[in-house]
């Protein structure tokens, strides 16, 4: 493979881990290389440098990007009951005398998938109406009015 080509694979993965939210050491355990190598990487490659502060400053909006999908969609959760028998004294707990995961499907929100259409496809989901796309004719009696 070309250096080049290789750089910008590396350049590739480098800011897709960053989107990710990864910080440096989890980014470079993702590529397979050292935190050392990194670092070095880094401070060769300014391209290697700016990928991941690129990176870096989209991880929030992708992050609520992906929790505004997941809640317009609908999604799966798991929830853990316990209940526990509490030392009288201490107040710690002793042991867990039941123990149940409850799994719960949270419903699509319309809200947020109309938020997420308009959005992404406002051509089509738009509330704004164009006049143009209708043609009305009034009868005599009508223009009057």
């Amino acid at each position: 493979m070309e250096p080049e080509k290789l750089i910008n694979a590396l350049i590739f993965a480098v800011e897709q881990c960053a989107e990710l939210g990864l910080d440096k050491k989890a980014a470079a355990e993702k590529i397979n290389i050292s935190i050392a190598e990194f670092e070095q990487l880094m401070e060769e490659l300014p391209r290697v440098r700016e990928a991941f502060e690129k990176g870096r400053s989209l991880a929030p909006e992708k992050q609520a990007e992906a929790a505004l999908l997941k809640r317009a969609l609908g999604f799966k959760q798991k929830e853990i009951y316990s209940e526990d028998l509490i030392d009288k004294k201490t107040g710690e707990p002793i042991e867990t005398l039941k123990r149940r995961v409850v799994s719960k499907e949270i419903a699509p929100d319309v809200r947020a998938l109309l938020f997420w259409l308009k959005n992404r496809c406002p051509e089509r989901w738009s509330e704004k109406q164009n006049g143009d796309d209708y043609d009305l004719e009034l009868d005599e009696d009508e223009k009057d009015l």
